[in-house]
């Protein structure tokens, strides 16, 4: 009986770290910026953007930050302020982890970073 109960329970953490992005977002960029928004993105942004940005309970970013944000301006200030159900960051981030993470999502999302 405990061994079922300890498989349900390994089960069911599978699932919701599936659900919530969890997992591997890729290897770790060579350029030290890109490294830093990688880590940035996991810690803040993968559980609702999904782990390789493919989206969840956030919108999906893998591959559309160039062309939803041309600008990269208008992408960090969404960070900054927050939209939608997205909160601001600029309370909790510094602004080297904003344009970091900026910089991930446009350059390496989607891509073999």
């Amino acid at each position: 009986m405990r061994t079922m109960i300890v498989a349900a329970v390994v089960a069911v953490s599978a699932v919701v770290m599936v659900a919530c992005g969890g997992g591997d977002s890729g290897p770790t960029p060579k350029d030290p910026v890109l490294a830093q928004g990688q880590q940035v993105f996991k810690a803040h942004c993968q559980t609702c953007h999904g782990n390789k940005g493919q989206g969840g309970t956030g919108m999906k970013l893998a591959g559309r930050m160039t062309q939803v944000y041309p600008n990269i301006a208008a992408q960090i200030a969404v960070i900054e302020n927050g939209s939608s159900s997205m909160p601001a960051w600029k309370n909790s981030l510094s602004a080297a982890d904003i344009n970091a993470v900026a910089r991930y999502e446009r350059e390496c999302l989607g891509t073999t970073c």
